[in-house]
């Protein structure tokens, strides 16, 4: 019977041991990734300060184009009318996005050894909302945000009309890049 017994004994844990090997389960977990559009910029209208004189001083141009000088002289009213820069970012849907000025010129230039100092004003705001006129370098947009895909970013500055400011026409270049966060 001890016989009989041990062979019992070892038929009951082969079918222990087999019921554990049913205990196995597995589970499977879906992959999905999101393909954005690529976000770019483009430029819809180039920045004017319009006509500066001597004795303007600090001239601040807002990012909704209003001009104002520190200076005593008055700022000419006739020449070429004071103009924000206008950029429209497009990309999809409500994303955020970076902005940079890296590569911006620091000056503006008549093409010889003539130079006003600039310091840009940047604004972004989402969809097509008009700017609401940032005059200060310490409020500029660092970041925006699409609204169904679209933002836009105004281009203001901070220029800078020298005592013995040389007459001339003066051009620089304001660099925006974008980048989804």
């Amino acid at each position: 019977m001890n016989t009989t017994m041990h062979k019992l004994v070892v038929a009951m844990g082969t079918v222990v041991m087999a019921g554990g090997a049913w205990a196995l389960d597995n589970a499977t977990a879906s992959a999905s990734a999101d393909v954005l559009t690529p976000i770019s910029i483009a430029k819809n209208t180039d920045m004017a300060f319009g006509s500066l004189v001597i004795g303007n001083g600090l001239v601040t141009l807002s990012t909704a184009g209003a001009r104002t000088k520190a200076g005593t002289t008055a700022l000419p009213t006739s020449g070429t009318s004071p103009a924000a820069a206008k950029f429209t970012v497009t990309g999809t849907g409500a994303n955020t996005f970076s902005i940079d000025t890296t590569g911006s010129d620091s000056t503006l230039t008549d093409g010889s050894s003539n130079t006003m100092a600039i310091t840009w004003l940047v604004e972004a705001q989402s969809g097509t909302a008009a700017a609401s006129g940032i005059t200060s370098a310490g409020n500029n947009s660092t970041t925006g945000t699409l609204a169904s895909g679209t933002a836009t970013i105004y281009g203001g500055g901070l220029l800078t009309v020298g005592a013995a400011q040389v007459a001339g026409a003066y051009t620089g270049n304001l660099k925006i890049t974008v980048a989804y966060n």
